[in-house]
Order: C-alpha cells, then structure tokens, then sequence
C-alpha cells in the first residue's frame, strides 16, 4: 500500500518541484520589470533627467537574490536567468525618453 502511494506521489511531487521553479522565474520578471519602471522614473526625476537607456540601465539592479543566477550576465539587451534547475531566456527592450525598458522571455 505505501508503496503504492509513494509510486503515485513522487512524480506528482517533482512536477510540483518544476511548476514552482517556473513560477519563481516567471515572479522575477515582474519584479525586474518593476525596478525597471522605478529606476526610469527617478532617472527622469532627476536633475539630469533621461538621456539615453544605458543611463537607466547602469543604475537598474538585477541581483534578485542567492536563489537566482545570470549567464554569462545580466546585460542592456538580456540574458539567461536561473533559477535552481530552470532557466528562462529574457531580452530587455531599450527604454526611451517616453517609457521604461522591459524584460520578457525570448521567443
């Protein structure tokens, strides 16, 4: 009988496992989204205001923590961001003079 049981529940269990880490990676995108939005907005606040995208993105901070890691690196037009054993492959569209940058998921 508890063979039975672990039998049906331990593929179930990784399943879990992977849905979870996706939705972490997924969350993240949101939040480098949010920081983008914010660190446009005080760059535009600023005395120097909006001059150019790499101005926004040198000041944008994309360490989202230990359980996350860049390959090679976060950089001005994407990157590859893990998560444990996910990934997802994310461009960054340049931001400009009327709008924040934006993170997704490369198609």
């Amino acid at each position: 009988m508890l063979a039975v049981l672990a039998s049906l529940s331990i593929p179930r269990f990784i399943q879990v496992d992977a849905n979870a880490g996706r939705q972490a990676l997924v969350s993240s995108v949101a939040e480098l989204n949010s920081r983008e939005s914010l660190t446009w907005s005080l760059v535009k606040l600023s005395t120097t205001g909006w001059i150019d995208d790499a101005g926004v993105y040198s000041q944008l901070d994309t360490d989202l923590g230990s359980d996350f890691r860049w390959t090679p690196h976060a950089a001005i037009d994407g990157g590859n961001l893990h998560f444990k054993e996910q990934m997802l492959k994310l461009e960054r569209e340049s931001s400009l003079s009327t709008r924040a940058g934006k993170w997704k998921e490369r198609q």
